[in-house]
């Protein structure tokens, strides 16, 4: 890294080598010069320069090591690691359910935050509404902010090509619009991407370099991350898993239209159209005293499952083989090292096992032994603190604050 200077000069390769440094610094926190050196393959003072400036600039902090000391009984080998007050950043996150919205310090811990109805239709008003709720967050002075939302979002630009939450804000710029209403740099992308990023910067010791992250909520994601990046794919809609064929003929896709996918199949749309099925023909008692005169949602079709009502016990088990089955395709294809799951039905154990059990029956070879599926705390935040770690990776660790 450091003696190549070919691809843009000295310069250049100054900012390279302050990135990977950065980057190390933040990944395995907390970590001493001469460990960021061996990893990098830098000479001590190239990382000394560049760990001075940004100790100089407020940006990290050290500490002696607390259980070792220097060669020959000197001072103890100083730890160095991020200063979680250097920088914030907003993360956004414009669900199918509800809009979350917080701000992070550069270490993820969540200093406020705030969860409203589902963002407006209307494509103006939706940003007049961001605008109202975030310019009061501006007076920490953020590094920028990270917006996720379903649908095919272009990572470069911020453009939505195709939204799930309205046509209507189809090939606009939602990125560059945000940015220009609050003067502060706005990144967009896929709102379960954006999940994953989260997971891979503030989880990354939890993480492997190669993992799958399945999100189940009114839709079905399964984005990839590899190396810390999420694959985008090249018509920007990678890991759009709730359209992956499951039964050809199938029931009518609620977002697409088409029939047989896995959406269709499972996920919480599919869920509640099949227990409501049951309500209607009379089953299903301990949800209907549950629910009285209100349609059921995925919190009372939960509760009477766990009541013991064997009706819904049923449609779950149906949904879940289908997604147990379409997660033992994904781990067949890829081959991922591990797969995180998170979504409000497995909040209910048995769940978890369910999935398990249908995904391990259908996993090829030694994928049944070595893939570790963990399940993640369900977290209505989660999609707006990944989006700020988007803002922390490019502005904090990639570039400069």
């Amino acid at each position: 890294m450091e003696g190549n200077k070919s691809s843009g000069g000295l310069p250049e390769v100054r900012r390279q080598n302050r990135a990977h440094i950065r980057e190390v610094i933040y990944r395995r926190a907390p970590v001493t010069r001469t460990e960021i050196a061996s990893e990098l393959g830098l000479t001590l003072p190239t990382v000394t320069t560049s760990v001075a400036k940004m100790l100089e600039d407020g940006l990290l902090l050290e500490s002696p090591s607390p259980d070792s000391v220097g060669s020959a009984g000197g001072r103890p080998p100083l730890l160095l690691r991020f200063n979680p007050k250097a920088g914030y950043a907003i993360g956004v996150e414009l669900g199918p359910y509800e809009t979350a919205i917080l701000l992070s310090d550069l270490e993820g811990t969540i200093v406020s935050k705030k969860v409203l109805p589902t963002a407006p239709a209307d494509y103006e008003e939706m940003l007049c509404q961001l605008e109202t709720e975030l310019t009061p967050l501006l007076q920490n002075k953020p590094m920028g902010i990270g917006l996720g939302l379903p649908g095919f979002i272009r990572q470069d630009s911020g453009e939505i090509r195709t939204s799930v939450l309205d046509r209507r804000w189809n090939d606009r710029p939602i990125a560059a619009d945000l940015s220009r209403r609050l003067g502060v740099p706005v990144i967009a992308d896929n709102n379960v991407r954006m999940r994953a990023r989260g997971q891979a910067l503030f989880h990354g010791k939890e993480t492997q370099d190669l993992f799958a992250y399945l999100f189940v909520s009114k839709g079905i994601a399964c984005p990839l991350m590899i190396r810390g990046h999420v694959l985008s794919g090249s018509t920007s809609g990678a890991g759009e898993l709730g359209h992956m064929v499951m039964q050809p003929g199938g029931p009518i896709c609620p977002t697409c239209g088409k029939r047989g996918c896995l959406e269709s199949l499972t996920g919480e749309t599919a869920i509640l159209r099949d227990c409501t099925e049951q309500l209607q023909y009379g089953h299903a008692g301990i949800l209907a005293k549950i629910c009285g005169e209100n349609p059921p949602d995925i919190r009372a079709v939960l509760q009477a499952q766990q009541a013991g009502d064997t009706d819904i016990a049923d449609v779950m088990e149906n949904a879940l083989r289908y997604l147990g089955l379409a997660l033992a395709n994904v781990v067949n294809l890829i081959s991922p090292a591990q797969v995180l799951v998170e979504g409000y039905i497995f909040r209910y154990q048995p769940n978890q096992e369910l999935l398990l059990k249908y995904a391990r029956s259908h996993f090829f070879g030694l994928n049944a032994q070595e893939v570790q599926i963990r399940f993640l705390d369900f977290d209505r935040y989660g999609g707006a603190l990944g989006a700020a770690s988007a803002v922390i990776e490019r502005f904090c660790i990639q570039g400069e604050i």
